[in-house]
């Protein structure tokens, strides 16, 4: 009961921390010049795969590898088949992504999680592992920095902009004290949400005799990726559909790139080879048709979103039953 309280109030911290991360950080950013298109394609994403981070990076420095392994991939699995699947599913009007930007991140949500995959196939994502999918992300920042220098007078990317404005305009109001506030609030929010989850979710393994890499897989992973869901249904749901979707192929990236890569820097993560060999599939199968449908017309509609929780629900169906473990 303890433990199951503790996972409850943890995602309930992460949440409103998250919350408070994203709009301090994205305040900070407009009080440095950063650019908006950066701002959110980048940032934001950063800011919501927080919880994710800070859970991996302690699981890792605790003891439990595959906890933090199985968070990274499976928060990837709930972003595509639950957030992008219900926002689709409640938006009155198809989800809408930037050709210009997706050309780009599309191709590189695959490549990063397919080689996240090659490096780990022995069961362990060593610390030079780690280096070179942080170095993989910091090449794809460098890009679309770049890509946006070139392009920002192109109308899609002004459009792009427009779409971001009302996010931003109420954060670009506040006050710089408020601004630290709460991005300090946040990063407090997330260490201490991090810290419950991680304590009540090895609680609960315990308690249940379930292995570590299903806790990870889902318990934590969806609990840390409550941020990406909340940002990307309430984007859709204000017909601000670009935020949403750029945040959940941004999160992807930053699952696999910064939130393993990170934690294997610190710590190297293992997990049984045949663990790996589920994950990791499940992971590029609805990647890939998050892929392939958005390319189609560079929007999602209710039956792609029907399309993707039910992808999910045969990858959670497949987990407690026991294949792969």
């Amino acid at each position: 009961m303890v433990d199951a309280a503790c996972i409850l109030a943890a995602v309930i911290v992460l949440w409103k921390a998250a919350d408070w991360f994203v709009d301090g950080a994205v305040g900070l950013a407009e009080r440095l010049g950063a650019p908006k298109m950066l701002v959110g394609i980048v940032l934001v994403s950063f800011c919501t795969t927080a919880p994710e981070f800070m859970s991996s990076f302690l699981a890792t420095l605790q003891g439990q590898p595959v906890i933090a392994l199985g968070n990274a991939i499976g928060s990837i699995t709930v972003d595509v088949g639950v957030a992008l699947a219900l926002a689709a599913l409640l938006s009155s009007t198809p989800l809408q992504a930037d050709p210009l930007i997706f050309r780009t991140s599309g191709v590189f949500v695959l490549l990063s999680l397919g080689l996240g995959f090659t490096l780990c196939m022995d069961g362990t994502l060593g610390r030079l592992d780690g280096a070179v999918l942080l170095a993989a992300y910091a090449g794809y920042v460098t890009l679309a920095y770049r890509q946006y220098t070139r392009r920002r007078r192109d109308p899609a990317v002004r459009e792009r902009m427009a779409a971001l404005a009302e996010h931003e305009q109420a954060v670009a109001s506040m006050s710089t004290p408020k601004i630290a506030g709460l991005f300090a609030g946040g990063i407090a929010g997330v260490l201490v949400g991090a810290e419950l989850l991680i304590h009540g979710a090895v609680g609960v393994a315990a308690a249940f005799g379930l292995p570590p890499e299903v806790i990870g897989l889902t318990v934590v992973a969806i609990g840390t990726s409550v941020p990406e869901i909340v940002t990307c249904v309430a984007s859709a749901l204000k017909r601000q559909s670009q935020i949403g979707v750029g945040n959940i192929i941004g999160a992807d990236i930053l699952n696999i790139c910064w939130v393993a890569g990170a934690s294997a820097v610190a710590n190297p993560l293992t997990a049984e080879v045949r663990v790996i060999w589920f994950m990791f599939p499940a992971a590029l199968v609805l990647v890939g048709a998050m892929v392939v449908l958005l390319r189609m017309g560079y929007n999602l509609t209710r039956w792609n979103g029907a399309v993707l929780l039910a992808l999910y629900a045969g990858y959670m169906a497949l987990l407690l039953l026991g294949v792969g473990r």
